[in-house]
């Protein structure tokens, strides 16, 4: 009887020490996987506050006016080249 008792009580504390091995692992994949997901995402603002940065830059139109002026050969019309239309 008692001998059957050792054998259950030694199959529980395998059994019990394999879900625990098995369990770090999951949580040592998982924070791994999160880390990796931080990182992506820490990249991702990073990105997106360049993107802003640079939409600002062209939104204000100096931009489009330096291109226009360096690369087009375009200059600003004076008052006597401008005509009102109604």
């Amino acid at each position: 009887m008692l001998k059957a008792i050792n054998i259950i009580l030694t199959m529980a504390i395998l059994i019990t020490s394999f879900f625990v091995i098995n369990q770090r692992y999951l949580a040592r994949q998982s924070y791994m996987q999160l880390n990796s997901l931080q990182n992506q995402a820490e990249n991702l603002n990073k990105e997106y506050t360049r993107l802003q940065l640079e939409e600002g830059t062209y939104s204000s139109g100096l931009a489009v006016n330096d291109f226009a002026a360096k690369n087009l050969g375009l200059v600003q019309p004076d008052q006597k080249h401008v005509v009102d239309i109604k």
